[in-house]
């Protein structure tokens, strides 16, 4: 149905990787949509250890303790491609499943040699396109590692592309120049985000808006410590099923999950006028 890509301009970090994996959950959780999550990193497995830790074997909603085996990765995926035999059902049989028929994630590569890994993102764009005729949303979290050409592979095939930044004057102004020398940036399909917000910031998402003069206002994940926290631990579904049980009260986490849920509800607004030809 759709595919949304996160990527960041920034040098450094922006927390691109846990909003996506905060987005992709509640999501899933929320909604009854067929989510892949589809990490595209080298060397970094920031975004499969916010879903597993080797102390965290429950079970329930979890298939972590019973997954297939998916010890071939993508590097086996690839190869399915290059013969000409994959497919949607295919490609589920690589993913590893976090909540049964709503979230699925599809593990970076393995390797540790950069020629290769840059073999293999030549992939990625197809692997996506067939994917997407087996899942609702494709969430791809695009790294500033995979070679220009295979990331604008990707970019040309997404609905939505979601450009993250930080809270901060350098981020932004380096967006400005972006947009101003980069005709993509100007592209309605094109939206931003600021992960780790803090809304005490005089850079709030609406000053930053004006300033950009962008009529969509960007969309936030504030940082919350104790998401965090469970994140390092592989244990971000149990946070947001703990932390359902809170709504009503005010405090730092119900804030976190309601700007969370107008993100994700700002998502699908955009993936409806996509799907509509409204952008």
């Amino acid at each position: 149905m759709s595919i949304i890509t996160f990527i960041t301009e920034d040098m450094k970090e922006t927390g691109q990787t846990i909003s996506i994996s905060a987005i992709a959950t509640a999501m899933a959780i929320e909604h009854n949509y067929r989510i892949l999550l589809f990490s595209t990193e080298f060397i970094d497995k920031t975004l499969e250890n916010c879903f597993w830790n080797i102390n965290n074997r429950r079970k329930g909603l979890f298939t972590n303790a019973n997954v297939m085996d998916v010890s071939n990765g993508l590097e086996g995926l690839v190869r399915t491609f290059a013969s000409n035999r994959a497919s949607g059902e295919v490609i589920k049989s690589y993913t590893k499943p976090v909540l049964r028929d709503r979230l699925d994630i599809l593990q970076a590569p393995k390797t540790t040699d950069f020629k290769e890994y840059a073999n293999i993102s030549g992939y990625f764009s197809q692997i996506i396109e067939v994917a997407n005729q087996a899942y609702d949303i494709i969430l791809v979290d695009l790294s500033k590692k995979v070679p220009k050409v295979n990331k604008e592979k990707v970019l040309a095939i997404s609905d939505l592309v979601i450009v993250n930044f930080s809270q901060n004057m350098s981020s932004i102004n380096n967006f400005l120049r972006l947009k101003a020398n980069n005709e993509f940036y100007r592209k309605n399909n094109v939206l931003l985000m600021m992960g780790r917000y803090n809304p005490n910031s005089k850079y709030s998402n609406k000053n930053v808006a004006r300033y950009l003069k962008e009529k969509n206002i960007p969309m936030v994940v504030p940082y919350n410590i104790l998401f965090a926290d469970e994140c390092s631990e592989g244990r971000i579904v149990d946070y947001f099923l703990k932390v359902q049980r809170l709504e009503g009260y005010d405090n730092k986490d119900t804030y976190f999950v309601k700007q969370l849920r107008s993100t994700t509800e700002s998502l699908e607004y955009k993936m409806q006028e996509k799907m509509n030809g409204l952008l």
